[in-house]
């Protein structure tokens, strides 16, 4: 009896390590949960995305963790129905942050203003950050 005790157990034991290896991998795609792009942590978009290209899924979302504390920061998308942006709005405890959500397949320019400066003042830009956003079908 205790002989097929322990041979249930150890049964029991290895299944559950078997499915915790499974579980496993690298820490990139550890926020990836089921297959909904829409369930997934966000991406974050830093100040290092300026000038480059970034991939994303349908229904994904993005948010932007190091834009100036401003509300004259404003981001703007070349094509809202390939990737829809929005402000960060909030004052004090309850803020929300600029962000992005990728919502059908395509190409969008997303930009992002200070529009407490002017748009063109002896060669400078009120721009802080232009880069682009390839969308796919998940």
């Amino acid at each position: 009896m205790k002989r097929a005790l322990l041979a249930s157990l150890s049964a029991v034991v290895a299944v559950g390590v078997v499915s915790l290896a499974g579980c496993g991998g690298s820490s990139s795609d550890s926020t990836m949960t089921g297959d909904n792009p829409g369930t997934w942590a966000p991406l974050e978009i830093t100040q290092s995305a300026n000038g480059t290209t970034l991939d994303m899924v349908v229904d994904q979302a993005a948010i932007f963790t190091d834009l100036p504390d401003s509300p004259t920061v404003v981001v703007e998308s070349s094509d809202s129905a390939v990737v829809e942006a929005s402000q960060a709005e909030g004052e004090g405890e309850v803020t929300a942050v600029a962000g992005l959500i990728a919502r059908s397949a395509g190409t969008s320019t997303i930009t992002v203003k200070d529009t407490s400066m002017p748009e063109d003042a002896g060669g400078a830009s009120n721009v802080i950050m232009e880069f682009t956003v390839n969308v796919t079908a998940p």
